[in-house]
């Protein structure tokens, strides 16, 4: 468990889980929207501006709409706040109930599920894969959904490596990779393989296969740059660095950290952040240079508390959400179990007052026969 912890790369809440292909009528939101798809990795404020004009601009599409929530979802996820990322993702549940929009549907739930995991809540997450899986067996166009279930493997994959072992989460994040390549490449396509074959690459290193881990982290890279995503080449990067340093080529290592740092120095992901400055501090403690070690090791720490500060600012408001639920039901069962004992006590009482009444009518009808009777 702390082998998978260590490795967890926290990638996969910024996979372009943008699987939206519907072509917007106005060729301005449309812009607007490629913009702010490409924008989540490198400037995921600007992402979230765009996001906020597309939704604005389109209260009568609800479709559309929906489409810019997940962009919000995947900016914020980026930006490691992810109590604004759930927040988005569950609003756009809310929207597609009113809509039949399968598709969109299992977008959606893809997007949940990788927010689950990522708060590790695994067996929730799971549970909403699931529930996206039964959707999309029975969706009538399957060549359409082979990015969606690209993504859905690819959560597996990233549970899986934590629950169970490498080389099963190597099985679905393999299947991932394949369904990624049967659809056109794109920047979404070409990036979603780079984050698959990072993760790839962690598994190999938790198995001490290091030649596999260093061709997968390669490959990453080259697929970051097509995509040309800044902060994925810079998680490749960070990859490679991790090989280095445990082939003892711990100059070679700080070069790729300090490269992986000046591409991200704008993005801000604290996950990525983290990741380099523990690998400084690690490989300047390697090379017994104190000043450096310390520099990097008081970054790390300062990086890992603002995280854990997010992560539990989040997990604390899902247990209040979960809490204010539970109130309601037992409101609405109190409610519910006071309105039937009260409609039984009524119910009784007409029944007794029916009773009572006819025992008075038959009394009173005794008694005047009793009076007519001669003897």
């Amino acid at each position: 468990m702390k082998t998978a912890a260590k490795y967890k790369s926290g990638l996969l809440v910024v996979m372009a889980f943008f699987v939206l292909q519907n072509a917007y009528s106005q060729q301005d939101d449309d812009s607007l929207y490629e913009v702010a798809v490409i924008s989540v990795y490198d400037n995921p404020d600007r992402a979230i501006e765009l996001a906020g004009k597309i939704f604005d601009n389109n209260h009568a599409n609800p479709e559309r709409q929906i489409q810019a929530l997940l962009v919000l979802s995947n900016a914020y996820a980026s930006k490691r706040d992810y109590e604004k990322s759930l927040e988005y993702a569950l609003k756009t549940n809310e929207i597609n109930k009113k809509l039949d929009n399968p598709k969109l549907k299992l977008d959606i739930l893809n997007k949940i599920a990788a927010q689950y995991h990522e708060l590790g809540v695994n067996e929730k997450a799971l549970q909403v894969l699931d529930e996206a899986d039964l959707i999309a067996k029975n969706y009538p166009v399957q060549d359409s959904i082979w990015f969606t279930m690209g993504n859905n493997f690819a959560i597996r994959g990233f549970i899986y490596r934590e629950q169970l072992s490498c080389d099963i989460a190597i099985d679905y994040l393999n299947r991932a990779y394949n369904s990624y390549l049967k659809v056109p490449q794109s920047t979404k396509s070409w990036a979603n393989r780079s984050v698959t074959t990072y993760n790839k690459g962690n598994c190999f290193i938790s198995l001490n296969q290091l030649d596999s881990a260093k061709i997968s982290f390669l490959d990453a890279r080259a697929l970051a740059e097509k995509s040309k995503a800044k902060s994925l080449m810079a998680f490749a990067q960070k990859g490679l660095a991790e090989v280095y340093t445990l082939e003892g080529r711990y100059e070679e290592a700080i070069s790729e950290l300090e490269n992986a740092r000046n591409l991200t120095k704008e993005v801000g992901d604290l996950v990525l952040n983290r990741g380099i400055f523990k690998g400084l501090s690690e490989n300047y403690l390697a090379l017994k240079d104190w000043n450096n070690y310390h520099i990097y090791d008081e970054e790390y720490v300062k990086t890992e508390q603002q995280i854990k500060h997010n992560e539990r600012k989040t997990i604390n408001n899902l247990l209040q959400n979960y809490s204010d639920e539970t109130s309601k039901k037992e409101d609405d069962l109190k409610w519910r179990y006071g309105a039937g004992v009260l409609i039984g006590l009524l119910v009784f009482l007409l029944v007794l007052a029916s009773i009572i009444w006819g025992e008075i009518k038959f009394q009173k009808m005794f008694s005047r026969l009793k009076s007519q009777i001669k003897f």
